[in-house]
């Protein structure tokens, strides 16, 4: 019953998300993948989890859409999310999902909702860091940087982070 469960989720929240942009087909290929394992190996802590995540990113990319385009065309990623994308948000919380449906330990839960955490800071940090109305400065030298540049960090940017590692956590 949980893989039907699992299933039913992430065909509506993918359709969902596949019918407003957000992802691609690939993109919704993979999180229907994602989420019905993590909801049939896991439970509904964890596929909640990952939704929590994906809804409150999604939305934030959409917030101030406009404002943003300009600035994203040099970022590596866009709005809509595609299978990669999938996979390095949410691969090493599957991964974790399956350890713990094959060698149950709080251990493995613990680990994932970290990693959820710092994908969800990541993704935030990159969404509303990006709103900055100052130069990122890079992270490595402490010179200005173009906005979009791997490494470029702002005040906003790091706030998000924390509110999205807080968010999950």
């Amino acid at each position: 019953m949980d893989v039907w469960m699992g299933l039913l989720g992430s065909v509506l929240v993918a359709g969902a998300a596949y019918s407003k942009r957000s992802l691609t087909v690939s993109g919704a290929a993979a999180a229907v993948v994602l989420g019905t394992l993590m909801y049939s190996l896991g439970s509904a802590a964890w596929f909640g989890t990952l939704i929590a995540f994906f809804v409150a990113s999604t939305l934030l990319s959409k917030y101030k859409h406009k404002r943003k385009a300009a600035i994203e065309s040099g970022y590596a990623k866009s709005g809509n999310r595609d299978a990669g994308q999938v996979a390095a948000n949410g691969g090493l919380g599957l991964l974790l999902c399956i350890g713990s449906a094959f060698a149950p330990h709080p251990a493995w839960w613990a680990a994932f909702v970290g990693v959820m955490a710092a994908v969800t800071a990541d993704t935030w940090a990159t969404e509303i860091g990006g709103l900055s109305r100052t130069a990122p400065r890079s992270i490595l030298t402490g010179r200005k940087v173009a906005p979009g540049t791997s490494g470029g960090v702002t005040a906003l940017g790091l706030l998000a982070t924390c509110a999205g590692g807080l968010f999950i956590g």
